[in-house]
């Protein structure tokens, strides 16, 4: 099967439409570039190698990548982008042939009284024909290890199903046609630094010592009714590598298989995880591959030409 290629055809799936972007900052930056993509790139770039690609379109968008970028950011700096894309949370970014594109963050706080009610309110209101979804990298831990876990990402990490359901009835209430929930990236663990090298070791290595003492650790930091066992499945399996990654889109998988059949929405998973590699992420980070945002963009785009 031959995959179309980034030019103004392929981009046709998202004209016209109200795009939700749900996610963490491996969404926001996605986003981001799925605006400069639309506004600033009229031009072909299915002609180009990646690395031309992103220099042609960050060329056109007035773009530039920072001197000492943050890993979370968007990965680069745009002059052109007006205050209507910074008010993503607000309006989003509504362009003159109707496309709308809206983003949301998905992390969950302990000031956030009821997240699940204000993610409804959010679909409900703003009726997505398209809905891209992703939670995944946020709820992951390294305990003990400078990445300490919440109630908020604990209690969302032992009933992720349970999110994937809500978004799956909100979608459906709001009459969404195409509901995508992205895998949690890729994580390149030998682009850690500092104390997330020393979890990346503790939690391989000394496993069995290093579960023990995250429950512990979790325990004591709970107050949630939570058995020891919903606890020691967190430690081994909710770790912030790689291994957590991948756990995470084995049970996303799943959900989506059994759930596809019995929705009235088009249901998938929009799978950008296996294209990532530690080539495209900077020492440092390990999580975020801006550099492949466009291939990502393509992906999506040819998915839900493939639903159609």
């Amino acid at each position: 099967m031959k995959f179309s290629g980034l030019d103004q055809n392929l981009l046709e799936v998202f004209r016209g439409q109200r795009i939700l972007v749900l996610g963490d900052s491996t969404m926001w930056n996605f986003y981001g570039w799925m605006y400069q993509l639309l506004v600033y790139s009229p031009l072909s770039l299915a002609r180009f190698h990646l690395s031309t690609a992103n220099k042609v379109l960050m060329r056109r968008s007035g773009c530039h990548y920072p001197a000492d970028p943050h890993p979370q950011t968007a990965g680069v700096v745009c002059d052109k982008l007006g205050p209507q894309h910074l008010q993503h949370q607000l309006e989003g970014t509504r362009l003159d042939d109707g496309t709308w594109v809206k983003y949301s963050n998905t992390a969950c706080s302990l000031q956030e009284e009821n997240v699940v009610e204000t993610r409804t309110n959010l679909i409900r209101d703003f009726r997505p024909n398209i809905i891209v979804a992703n939670i995944g990298l946020h709820l992951l831990h390294f305990q003990d290890y400078g990445r300490d876990t919440n109630e908020c990402h604990l209690e969302k990490w032992i009933n992720y199903e349970g999110w994937l359901e809500d978004i799956v009835v909100a979608a459906e209430n709001a009459g969404t046609e195409y509901l995508l929930f992205k895998t949690t990236n890729s994580i390149c663990s030998k682009r850690y630094i500092s104390k997330f090298v020393q979890g990346t070791k503790s939690y391989t290595r000394k496993r069995t010592k290093t579960i023990t003492r995250c429950i512990a650790s979790v325990r004591e930091g709970t107050s949630l009714t939570i058995g020891t066992n919903a606890i020691r499945d967190y430690c081994k399996n909710g770790i912030f590598n790689d291994v957590g990654s991948q756990h995470l889109n084995r049970r996303l998988f799943k959900f989506v298989d059994a759930r596809k059949n019995s929705t009235s929405i088009k249901l998938a998973v929009f799978n950008d995880h296996d294209v990532q590699s530690c080539v495209y992420t900077p020492k440092g980070d390990g999580r975020h591959y801006h550099m492949l945002n466009l291939v990502r963009i393509r992906i999506l785009a040819n998915l839900l030409n493939c639903m159609n």
